[in-house]
């Protein structure tokens, strides 16, 4: 008998997803609603923004939110709490998922690694490029990571609702590369997208870290002990001029993976307490079941529905309203930042993809994953380009001024779209070649 499967406390829902549904099938789902989601808070955002209650929303973005602790005070409007704040669980959760994927998942090996690393590299460099194309020398040559990222949730949910026209190996395939691409592009927010540092609050981040790392070496357990140490890295990181969700990546990076409790010791110590089945040895059998599971694991599961349906759609409602009294969209279409976000993410994405990919086989550093054909990789190439959360981030961090912002999400949402509609027909067109040749 599997004591951890079998004496950990479940409901109904629990109890139906652990023993049907795979984690991988757990996480495709959860990403898919959220995907629903992030388009029911973008519509009412874009449709806010632009309605007789336009100037409440603008009041929302820049209400002042104030946080007082003794003399400790930290003033921000509610738009920066949400990007320097909010985000940082967001990115909390990406350095984990990084991580599990680093130790023990799909980029665990070179073998595994080579094809996502390969065409994530193109993902992220043939888009700049487009960027670059239209925009170089320009006030907004600044912008050219913009295109460079993937929203893993609106991906991963075109895949789910396309169904069994796509071979698990794809998502895979797609899950990989987004989380190379995540850390890609956390790397260019902290290279790129930081003005000044001060040194001192740096110094004091590094040391909050350093602390962490010795206490968890230490076999220090209770989590209150680093939620508090990463509050004030996360403050440290704030203060220094590096953007604040940098921090939230390098404590997701040092979350153990590594269980706690080994499960040799769970089931010689559980045996024993079931010798004696009381109340509080059940109680004591619980908390070692759950220190019996990876931590990166139990907070994953923990943070992903509140990252999915309260964060993200937050971020998405406080950034995707787009006001368009005024503008007009023949201008904002021929602007050279939408134009290079839109082709960017539509055409660059797909085409990098596809292309580093290939090459990546063809010179037998890599192989297509199992059941694949290339069509599905530009296909999914294609679903690389919707770049909905991400790069709004990098947008707003791009620009200080107002209008480039607004071009750039109008390129962001357009560019998104037409990714997603190339991308599900081409794979809904092989899906139908691959169903009527088997027939």
């Amino acid at each position: 008998m599997d004591l951890k499967n079998e004496l950990k406390p479940k409901n109904n829902i629990s109890n139906f997803l652990g023993t049907v549904v795979s984690p991988l099938q757990k996480f495709a789902h959860l990403e898919s609603s959220s995907g629903i989601v992030l388009i029911f808070t973008t519509i009412i955002a874009m449709f806010w923004a632009n309605s007789p209650w336009a100037e409440s929303y603008l009041h929302m973005q820049h209400m002042d939110v104030s946080l007082n602790v003794g003399t400790f005070a930290v003033s921000k409007t509610l738009h920066h709490w949400v990007n320097d704040g909010l985000m940082v669980i967001f990115f909390f959760v990406v350095g984990m998922e990084i991580k599990r994927e680093l130790v023990i998942g799909e980029l665990s090996s070179p073998k595994k690694a080579a094809l996502p690393i390969f065409a994530a590299l193109g993902g992220m460099a043939i888009p700049a490029l487009f960027y670059a194309f239209f925009n170089a020398g320009t006030e907004g040559a600044h912008g050219w990571a913009i295109p460079m990222a993937t929203d893993i949730a609106f991906a991963v949910g075109v895949l789910v609702l396309l169904g069994k026209r796509v071979p698990m190996s794809l998502m895979i395939f797609l899950l990989a590369l987004a989380i190379v691409d995540d850390l890609g592009a956390v790397v260019v927010i902290a290279a790129f997208y930081t003005e000044t540092v001060s040194a001192t609050a740096l110094g004091w981040a590094v040391a909050g870290l350093a602390f962490i790392t010795i206490l968890k070496f230490a076999g220090v357990r209770p989590r209150y002990v680093y939620f508090v140490i990463s509050l004030g890295v996360w403050f440290a990181v704030l203060k220094s001029g590096v953007h604040a969700t940098v921090a939230g990546v390098i404590l997701g990076l040092l979350t153990p993976i590594k269980a706690l409790v080994p499960l040799s010791t769970l089931q010689k110590v559980g045996t024993a307490l079931l010798q004696d089945p009381n109340t509080e040895n059940f109680d004591k059998l619980e908390f070692l079941v759950y220190e019996s599971q990876s931590p990166v694991d139990n907070l994953i599961d923990l943070l992903h529905p509140w990252v999915n349906f309260v964060i993200m759609p937050t971020f998405a409602l406080m950034n995707a309203g787009i006001p368009l009294s005024g503008i007009q969209l023949d201008t904002v279409f021929h602007h050279p930042i939408t134009l290079g976000v839109l082709l960017g993410l539509a055409l660059g994405k797909p085409l990098g993809i596809f292309a580093f990919s290939w090459l990546a086989v063809k010179f037998k550093l890599a192989s297509l994953p199992t059941n694949v054909t290339w069509p599905q990789i530009f296909g999914v190439g294609a679903l690389g380009g919707i770049g909905f959360t991400m790069a709004l981030f990098i947008g707003h961090l791009s620009f200080k001024n107002p209008d480039f912002e607004v071009y750039s999400k109008v390129g962001i949402l357009s560019g998104s779209t037409l990714a997603a509609i190339i991308g599900a027909c081409v794979l809904l067109l092989m899906g139908s070649k691959e169903e009527s040749a088997g027939k």
